[in-house]
């Protein structure tokens, strides 16, 4: 009897066990989440596939338990204040904010839902947070503030003939601003000059770019959505003046920049998702500061190196993915 009594214990032991682990492994409740993005561009859109990807990780599939409103506003201020107000209407879970002036107009829609910040360069500057470590209020993100001194060591480390750095960026935009003045500091503490030019817009770019080719022998460019519009316009200029452009994206080098240390866009679009989760899951947003890349890639492009007549040394070499094999 005390063998039966036993037994039967330890059945329904085992299905209580199993029962939990079906738990565990349930689906996650509905999901409705927005995407706003500021212009159709590629490393953009790789943050939006990132988003996508780690909410599919995570178990939430659109058509089930997961709705996405993603919007574009086409680099149309006008359309994406409006974009803004709808999206806040519809009252999401979450809302991610792709570039700094998607999550500035956001802010200015909704201060009850959360806004996650999916690469933006300085959200401090931008007077999104108050701190990266104050996110009191709807916001926190990460941040795709690019290794720029490990950036300018490794370009240093080519010894090529190179006196004076050029930068570029759009007035605009306050986080490429404050990539630049951090990546002046840093090429100035390493014996480089520094010419820095401005654009207004995308039609700016040939004059600029051929002023700077003038006076530089290297042009820097920092995480500038405008920019990245018109990088081959930049690269145009570049090639002819044999000079090599230094981004803080991959996307760039495989266009034809030279080399980076850089952020992953499709990552940050997956850490910024992960993010959002855990607000999804309780977690105040007070207890999240903003975040940084967790990791970064070397990468140069080949094709352009031999066509500026750049051999890179071995050591510097196996240490960077060739994007140009690609």
């Amino acid at each position: 009897m005390k063998k039966v009594v036993k037994f039967v214990a330890l059945f329904f032991a085992l299905i209580l066990i199993a029962g939990q682990g079906l738990v565990a492994h349930a689906a996650p409740a509905k999901l409705k989440v927005a995407i706003v993005q500021l212009v159709t561009h590629p490393s953009l859109d790789e943050i939006t596939s990132g988003i996508k990807e780690s909410l599919a990780i995570h178990g939430y599939k659109e058509g089930e338990n997961l709705e996405i409103d993603f919007q574009n506003a086409e680099g149309d201020m006008n359309l994406l204040h409006n974009i803004s107000e709808e999206v806040v209407a519809k009252e999401p879970d979450l809302i991610f904010a792709i570039t700094t002036p998607v999550a500035q107009s956001l802010q200015q829609a909704t201060t009850k839902i959360p806004i996650v910040l999916a690469g933006i360069t300085d959200p401090v500057s931008a007077k999104l947070v108050t701190a990266l470590d104050k996110t009191d209020a709807n916001i926190t993100g990460v941040s795709d503030f690019a290794p720029l001194e490990d950036l300018f060591k490794q370009f240093k480390a080519l010894d090529l003939d190179v006196k004076t750095i050029g930068m570029i960026y759009t007035t605009s935009e306050d986080n490429a601003k404050a990539e630049v003045e951090k990546a002046k500091a840093i090429a100035e503490k390493l014996g480089y000059k520094v010419e820095v030019k401005t654009i207004d817009s995308t039609n700016d770019m040939a004059l600029v770019a051929e002023e700077l080719a003038s006076k530089s022998q290297a042009i820097f460019i920092p995480t500038d959505n405008t920019i990245a519009s018109s990088i081959s316009t930049l690269l145009d200029v570049t090639d002819k003046a044999k000079i090599p452009v230094l981004p803080t994206y991959e996307k760039a080098v495989k266009e034809g920049a030279l080399l980076s240390v850089a952020i992953s866009q499709t990552n940050i679009g997956k850490q910024s998702a992960d993010l959002g989760l855990k607000i999804i899951d309780g977690t105040k947003i007070s207890d999240l500061p903003i975040e940084f890349a967790k990791e970064t890639v070397k990468v140069y492009n080949g094709q352009t190196a031999e066509k500026l007549g750049i051999k890179l040394p071995s050591d510097l070499s196996s240490q960077f993915k060739d994007l140009s094999k690609e």
